[in-house]
């Protein structure tokens, strides 16, 4: 009997990690679908009123996702998804701002779409 409840247990816990892995992976990609449509609406030149809006969400949204970030296990791909995360904040704080051109709005809109492109297909599974 206690063998039973032993498995029971195991196998609970075993589909509730993969539940959590799933929906942790469904709050990534909703954070980077929000992103992108965020930098693109900052790149269309929007009205005062949906730019704090869209900067807003931009920045939060990349605080998320920075902070999602496994160093340890993650390594370089994770020190290069810091990195572009951090361009595209960069490219939100200063956009508007001609000196600091080296931070593209378009550029973090096509850096980012690219990521999101492949953890769509990473994530497509479930």
């Amino acid at each position: 009997m206690n063998m039973s409840i032993a498995r029971q247990h195991y196998k609970m816990a075993k589909e509730n990690a993969v539940d959590n892995t799933l929906q942790n992976a469904r709050a990534i990609k909703l954070a980077m679908i929000q992103l992108h449509s965020s930098l693109s609406n900052l790149s269309s030149d929007p009205s005062p009123e949906q730019r704090e809006e869209q900067f807003e969400i931009a920045l939060t949204r990349i605080y998320l996702l920075q902070k999602c970030l496994d160093f340890e296990r993650g390594g370089d791909l994770a020190r290069n998804l810091f990195r572009v995360y951090e361009h595209a904040r960069r490219a939100v704080i200063y956009s508007g701002n001609v000196n600091h051109s080296e931070y593209s709005l378009t550029d973090a809109v096509k850096f980012i779409g690219i990521v999101l492109d492949g953890w769509s297909k990473i994530t497509e599974q479930d």
